[in-house]
């Protein structure tokens, strides 16, 4: 995908080039597929703080007129980006809840949500034991199931090179292949080939 210029040296002569990205980390696709479907005044939810690049990335899709709730149970990951929004001006558009993601469905109305961006494993630089479960996860997709209103976008970057990582990326990957059978549209973007299993994207937009 597309980053930006650079400058490229070619046969003693200088010109600008594209820097590109190929294949796009899983996370930065996730953003370039969800961004394209979201408009000014919309609701979102970023079911998995982190450290709040994907909860400052939707407070910005979303304008002064939306809102992004929020969620992680780590209270190391709301300070990280309640603190990044606050820095970005962008705190007032959204809502924090430090809770289980799986309780989304508590906080928004049903077909009310225009994206839920899920980007799951460890917090970086915490305790790698501290990670998201596949019951849980599995749990909070039925809820984001419910919000998301038709059209709308569910992405989720699952990590199977961790210890935990491997089975909730299979329950996450049986999970969308059900909602691809009940006429969701599903897809799945990863590196193959790689020495350890490489972390991948799965989309899905609600019919």
């Amino acid at each position: 995908m597309w980053h930006g210029f650079r400058v490229v040296r070619e046969r003693g002569s200088l010109h600008l080039g594209w820097v590109i990205e190929l294949p796009p980390r899983p996370t930065r696709l996730a953003q370039q597929i969800v961004g394209g479907s979201l408009r000014e005044g919309d609701v979102v939810v970023d079911a998995t703080a982190g450290n709040g690049h994907d909860t400052q990335f939707l407070a910005g899709c979303v304008g002064e007129t939306g809102r992004v709730l929020v969620f992680d149970v780590q209270e190391a990951a709301m300070r990280s980006t309640r603190e990044r929004l606050r820095e970005a001006g962008l705190d007032e558009r959204v809502e924090f809840h430090l809770t289980s993601h799986a309780r989304m469905a508590e906080f928004a109305e049903a077909g009310s949500v225009g994206a839920v961006m899920f980007n799951l494993g460890y917090l970086p630089g915490e305790d790698h034991a501290l990670a998201t479960e596949a019951d849980e996860t599995l749990r909070a997709l039925d809820a984001a199931s419910v919000l998301l209103k038709s059209g709308a976008v569910l992405s989720v970057v699952c990590y199977p090179g961790h210890p935990q990582g491997g089975d909730e990326a299979a329950s996450v990957e049986r999970w969308m292949n059900g909602r691809a059978e009940s006429a969701w549209r599903v897809a799945r973007y990863g590196m193959i080939g790689t020495k350890l299993p490489a972390p991948f994207l799965m989309v899905a937009r609600k019919p």
